[in-house]
């Protein structure tokens, strides 16, 4: 079996973040999201699977990571979707079908396993492997209900599970069961899948659209293959838009296991002073917090600084100084300065200063 993630885009939705990084690499409790997703493969593959990256945006920053990181337990393999052009100076790309039309030459013939690099299941993917060994069908999907079904690709099922229609972010409703950002298709069916594909890639790509894999999946079903799906029965973290990404942290800090959940360590070094801490909080390497309130569900980076401040709801990223923030609902890009600041929900990207008083020493 061979896993397949396509990384190649540049995470539109989440910029101004995505500037500097891949979405893949925004840290949420403690953790990049890619090493959230990776830990869970980890639970459920043997080592020395074969794992393929589909790269385009960032290309050498993933890749010399994973490689740095993960080559010790996956065969990684890497393709290069290019971009079809720019805007603004970001690229964009022919979309999710034409990123796993790229796998064609080493995936065709073999089952293939392919997740979404910015959905993270709380429970790991050993689900979605049981349920398509124990059942004949040509291929599996994860599926969740959720209450807002127009962000997602949806399914309508019938009643032994099989996949009648699946559309790709309906304005209306059609179901509630949305596809959840993994898929398996059996060796038999790859091969047709790759020629939809195919096909789908010959088509020319007019007014800002994309090769979708959605309407490939609905011709498979249409062609009379079965298609089952998996419905996950824990939280389904989506980490494509700044509002579910706080969502998504919140989950992630109510489940980890803090080894000091009172900060003593910290407070012994007198990195922590004067300070209240609402669990749950995650605070990393380096971090120097004083006279302030931080939490509930507030993930620090590493190197952080933060004095007088009153944070939750909120993601601080790496390398980051805070003075006088009251803030709530917020994300803070990496080694970023913001002083003297009462605002909900900022969003701002790496590298930024805002400073509502004037400071000569910057």
């Amino acid at each position: 079996m061979w896993i397949i993630c396509p990384i190649a885009g540049v995470g539109s939705r989440l910029l101004p973040f995505t500037f500097s990084k891949p979405k893949a690499f925004i840290k949420v409790a403690g953790k990049k999201l890619i090493d959230h997703i990776l830990e869970k493969l980890k639970k459920t593959f043997p080592e020395r699977t074969d794992l393929l990256f589909i790269v385009g945006y960032k290309k050498r920053q993933i890749s010399e990571y994973l490689i740095e990181n993960y080559s010790d337990y996956f065969n990684l393999h890497f393709r290069e979707q290019k971009p079809i052009g720019y805007e603004a100076d970001s690229p964009y790309f022919s979309g999710l079908g034409d990123a796993i039309l790229l796998a064609r030459d080493l995936v065709e013939g073999e089952d293939a396993f392919i997740f979404l690099s910015d959905r993270l299941p709380m429970e790991d993917y050993s689900s979605i492997l049981l349920t398509f060994h124990q059942n004949k069908c040509d291929g599996i999907i994860n599926v969740k209900k959720v209450k807002n079904p127009q962000f997602y690709g949806v399914t309508k099922i019938n009643q032994k599970g099989i996949i009648t229609e699946i559309i790709e972010k309906p304005k209306d409703f059609i179901s509630n069961y949305a596809v959840s950002g993994a898929y398996l298709f059996s060796k038999e069916i790859t091969p047709r899948l790759f020629e939809l594909l195919e096909e789908q890639n010959k088509v020319k790509i007019e007014n800002g659209k994309e090769h979708q894999f959605t309407p490939v999946i609905q011709k498979l079903i249409q062609e009379g293959n079965e298609i089952k799906i998996n419905e996950m029965r824990e939280e389904i973290l989506d980490f494509g838009r700044p509002e579910t990404l706080l969502e998504g942290n919140r989950y992630l800090l109510s489940e980890i296991k803090i080894e000091d959940p009172i900060y003593e360590e910290y407070r012994q070094t007198r990195n922590i002073e004067d300070t209240r801490i609402v669990p749950p909080v995650f605070i990393g390497k380096n971090v120097k917090i004083n006279n302030s309130v931080i939490g509930p569900n507030v993930s620090i980076g590493d190197n952080v600084e933060i004095e007088k401040c009153i944070l939750y709801e909120s993601v601080i990223g790496d390398g980051t100084h805070l003075k006088k923030i009251i803030s709530s609902n917020s994300i803070v890009g990496d080694y970023s300065t913001l002083e003297d600041l009462i605002k909900k929900g900022i969003t701002i990207g790496d590298s930024s200063f805002i400073c509502s008083t004037n400071h000569s020493n910057y």
